[in-house]
């Protein structure tokens, strides 16, 4: 006898593996083909060379696009926002923050250096003082008795500071006047310049000015100088030449002579002056002031070292006329900023008589 049997086996779908759809996605990679041509080919080496064509293509996009979005997201975006009729502060502001891209047209491209910049100076404390005062002045000339000697200071002291007296004036005059030259000179500028800036240049303009106006000023008094000693011209004070008239009434002439220095090899012979009495011995020499062939060359050589004393005053005082005499007042040596108590007139002149110059300068 025969026995049959009917098995059923049911069996559960199970679904892919990793490792199959890796196979899929592999296989999907390696055959894609944004290239292929119509009708699709079936070369191999043609459909190797179109799938090579679209990795290029997919490599170079993502390379582009990565590109775009890095410069898109680092390169600042530029607005322009105007503000009419800013403050000078806001404009520093402005500045400080937007520096390279700032920019402020001006209404007036022009405008006169006297509008914002002031340039103030303070002469040597000299020329103010009462050494070149008429009072001190006639003083001089009026107490002064009847010296047996020209190179006594008693003699020659009024025409020493009458000089000194005008180069105060003339320094004082030549800076009046080309500071309204100066003051009438354009500043020209589209747009508004920055504070720094403006500041270094005005110094550059006040710089500029006083080497221009010093150069010209000491040109001048050097062709004067130079004019007055080529062409040996005779001193008004007769402190260059001896003149003497002979028995036929010719007048004859011989250089002066200051210690072993000849007036006819050099105009700046010279030495201290002294005060004399009546036999010709030298009762005292005032410290610093020169005679010599003429005031100018011998005053450029001098010092005012005595008057800032009250003791080389009084005693200079003490040899004028006894019924005249002058209440005095030194000169202040804490006022000295540019120069000292021993510094020549020369020095003085080079620098235009000016002790301390300072400059202002309006920024709005």
């Amino acid at each position: 006898m025969t026995i049959s049997f009917l098995c059923h086996v049911l069996v559960a779908e199970i679904p892919n593996p990793p490792s199959s759809l890796w196979q899929k996605t592999r296989f999907f990679l390696q055959n894609f083909n944004l290239f292929s041509s119509i009708p699709p080919s079936v070369d191999e080496h043609q459909l190797r060379n179109q799938r090579i064509s679209t990795r290029l293509f997919i490599i170079l996009l993502t390379l582009s696009l990565t590109v775009l979005i890095l410069y898109t997201s680092l390169v600042n975006t530029t607005h322009t926002f105007d503000i009419k009729s800013p403050t000078s502060i806001q404009y520093s502001q402005l500045y400080s923050t937007y520096p390279q891209t700032l920019t402020c047209a001006c209404t007036d491209i022009s405008i006169d250096y006297g509008q914002f910049l002031q340039v103030n100076y303070t002469l040597h404390q000299i020329c103010t003082s009462i050494f070149v005062n008429d009072s001190w002045i006639n003083y001089l000339y009026n107490a002064r008795g009847i010296p047996n000697y020209f190179d006594d200071f008693r003699w020659i002291g009024t025409f020493i500071f009458q000089a000194l007296n005008a180069f105060c004036q003339l320094s004082n005059q030549t800076i009046s006047n080309r500071l309204i030259q100066f003051y009438s000179s354009q500043y020209v500028s589209a747009s508004v310049t920055p504070l720094q800036v403006f500041q270094s240049q005005t110094q550059a303009f006040v710089s500029q000015f006083k080497s221009s106006i010093t150069h010209d000023f000491l040109l001048s008094l050097s062709t004067i100088r130079t004019t007055t000693q080529s062409n040996n011209l005779l001193a008004a004070q007769f402190s260059n030449c001896n003149l003497y008239t002979r028995s036929n009434n010719y007048v004859t002439s011989s250089p002066e002579l200051y210690g072993n220095c000849s007036c006819a090899s050099s105009a700046a012979c010279s030495y201290q002056s002294p005060i004399y009495d009546s036999s010709d011995n030298a009762l005292f020499t005032v410290p610093g002031i020169y005679i010599g062939c003429y005031i100018i060359e011998a005053l450029l050589r001098s010092n005012l070292q005595c008057f800032y004393n009250v003791t080389c005053i009084n005693q200079i005082q003490s040899y004028f006329t006894y019924y005249l005499s002058m209440n005095l007042t030194t000169l202040d040596a804490s006022l000295l900023i540019g120069f000292s108590m021993n510094s020549t007139i020369q020095e003085l002149v080079d620098e235009l008589m000016v002790e301390e110059w300072n400059n202002a300068t309006i920024y709005d």
